[in-house]
């Protein structure tokens, strides 16, 4: 049995909740709150218990030393941390959903006979695009049976939400980035919809810095006009990236965060940036 770290007694009436997660290999992040109160904003990192057993099995573990997950919330959120998902048009699901499944196995080749997956087809909605996200078949179960309607899908999901939302004077000449210990995000737009959205591994924030100078380059060439980097995410990783992005490049800012967060606990800034970024 591993220790509690979310036990019943952490907020009031549960049903009066949002619960939002996100799963790593080693960790479940959990944000409670209730909608439109940042200041009830409860956050936790739990590492999995049972490190010897399988994936699912050490997240059904944690779940259920943890009674308060059970519990009757209002709406639940989990991201599933995963590079197995591709960016899509809206046109391809809109039409035929066997033309959409089909176009995803595509992209994403290479299914376990061992191991199912299951494809998963969010919108962007109003980014003008779709993700579509391969992920286990027994996790998706589990989860499933375990939480009430949950919404599933990949961090990069509400990431481009925010970010579109966000860039109120428009998208042109701007790519988003994410970091945390291990990977980054690479968003950027084109007038109203999607142009790219990517999840990278690294060992080093050289690496990092590797990854989003190949991007900028790539769409600089291609476009014709210059990239203005706005970076997201772990405070260590974004220091250390942004002093090496503006030896090369002019313009490198960090990028906004939600304005509820000014009323949340200081605890909150703590949840990792993409989680943050499903707050209703």
């Amino acid at each position: 049995m591993g220790n509690a770290l979310i036990d019943k007694e952490l907020i009031g009436e549960p049903r009066l909740y949002n619960l939002a997660m996100r799963l790593e290999a080693e960790t479940l992040h959990v944000m409670l709150y209730r909608p439109g109160e940042p200041e009830s904003i409860v956050y936790r990192a739990v590492p999995l218990d049972a490190p010897g057993l399988a994936p699912e099995r050490r997240l059904e573990e944690t779940v259920y030393n943890n009674p308060l997950l059970l519990s009757d919330f209002n709406h639940v959120t989990i991201l599933v941390d995963t590079t197995r998902y591709t960016v899509i048009p809206d046109e391809a699901t809109d039409v035929d959903a066997l033309f959409a499944e089909v176009l995803a196995d595509r992209l994403m080749p290479g299914d376990d006979p061992d191991n199912r997956s299951e494809t998963l087809f969010t919108s962007l909605t109003p980014a003008g695009a779709t993700v579509a996200a391969k992920l286990p078949s027994q996790l998706l179960a589990f989860l499933r049976r375990t939480f009430n309607n949950p919404d599933i899908y990949p961090p990069v999901v509400p990431l481009s939400r925010y970010f579109y939302t966000a860039g109120r004077i428009g998208h042109s000449g701007k790519i988003y980035i994410n970091l945390r210990p291990g990977s980054l995000d690479l968003i950027a737009f084109a007038d109203d919809s999607t142009q790219l959205a990517n999840t990278f591994s690294f060992r080093e924030s050289a690496d990092a810095v590797y990854y989003i100078m190949s991007v900028r380059n790539m769409l600089v060439e291609r476009d014709g006009e210059d990239r203005e980097l706005l970076i997201a995410g772990d405070d260590k990783l974004r220091d250390e990236v942004t002093s090496v992005l503006r030896e090369y490049t002019g313009y490198v800012m960090p990028a906004i965060y939600p304005p509820a967060l000014v009323h949340a606990p200081k605890d909150a800034l703590k949840a990792p940036f993409d989680l943050i970024t499903t707050l209703q």
